[in-house]
């Protein structure tokens, strides 16, 4: 069971579990390769946490499930809910659960950062004006490592960072291949008492023009805040999470060694991206075959009473 204070941590066992998790290992397996990940972490610790974000992303879902696949509908961030759901059920999770968890995680293991939240921009929500960001309701984490500050995120599904990338104004970074990914200083740097923002920008590729994503302050937000933020984010009618289901998995390339595409499911479609090449693999006709879709392309496994909670709402796959 994880402690219970405002900065979580796991317990060995705990992280044995989660290792074997985004591995695949056995118990013993994962025990090697959790001493493993140690002596790299105090060797050489940015690739520790690029091995260990990336592993991350391939294996837990960025997913709404239990909002629509449940009799609740509800999300829980206590740390030892976030560990049954996600390492134990393997339902995935939205941004405060698998930043969550990662974040409980990496504290386990001895990283330093701070968490904080973000507003996503209204160029990637779709909703207006452009140009302009929602209200707080995104989670990132600010790691640092030696004199220089990286942002993780773990839970903004394929238009994320798929690694760490450095926290500095114009830094860039291959996302997966050939879209892009970086910082800029946002606001106006004219205007004194306004604190600028780190605005997180992606592209398609390095001819397309820049599109803002989220932007977040050098300010950490606690347990509470984030309780607040979760409520509105997936219980509030006009979130995305309330009125879409979506899940998406992030895919290894063979080595395993960095992503290279996601399967994603949005409503009743289901398309795989391979480094930007897009392919429909499935159009679902009913809530059967969306039940039995996320049980082989993303390994949900959902009980009866858990698949019928659906049954009513917006989402639900309806045959005429």
């Amino acid at each position: 069971m994880a402690s219970s204070s405002q900065y979580p941590v796991y317990t060995w066992e705990q992280l044995i579990q989660y290792i074997s998790c985004i591995y695949r290992y056995t118990a013993d397996q994962a025990a090697i390769k959790l001493g493993e990940i140690e002596q790299l972490i105090r060797q050489d610790p940015l690739s520790a946490l690029t091995e260990l974000q990336r592993r991350h992303l391939a294996t837990m879902c960025f997913s709404n499930v239990v909002l629509h696949y449940s009799q609740h509908h509800t999300i829980s961030l206590d740390p030892d809910h976030l560990f049954h759901k996600m390492v134990e059920r393997k339902f995935g999770g939205y941004c405060m659960e698998n930043t969550g968890l990662l974040a409980i995680v990496l504290r386990s293991l001895g990283y330093h950062f701070f968490v904080s939240a973000a507003k996503v921009s209204n160029e990637i929500d779709g909703s207006e004006p452009a140009g302009g960001f929602t209200g707080m309701g995104h989670m990132v984490l600010i790691i640092r490592i030696g004199e220089k500050e990286y942002m993780v995120d773990a839970g903004f599904g394929p238009n994320g960072a798929t690694h760490p990338l450095l926290l500095e104004d114009g830094s860039t970074a291959v996302a997966i291949a050939p879209a892009e990914m970086g910082f800029v200083k946002g606001g106006d740097p004219a205007t004194p008492w306004s604190r600028r923002p780190w605005v997180f920008r992606i592209r398609p590729n390095p001819e397309s023009a820049w599109k803002s994503a989220y932007c977040f302050y050098d300010v950490e937000f606690l347990r509470e805040d984030f309780e607040v933020l979760n409520f509105c984010t997936s219980q509030h009618p006009t979130s995305l999470f309330t009125k879409k289901f979506i899940c998406t998995r992030f895919i290894l390339n063979e080595t395993e060694d960095d992503i290279n595409g996601f399967i994603s499911m949005t409503g009743a479609v289901v398309k795989r991206n391979l480094n930007g090449n897009v392919e429909t693999l499935a159009l679902l006709a009913n809530e059967a075959e969306r039940v039995a879709a996320l049980e082989k392309m993303f390994d949900v496994h959902l009980q009866p009473l858990e698949a019928r909670g659906i049954g009513g709402r917006a989402t639900e796959i309806r045959t005429s």
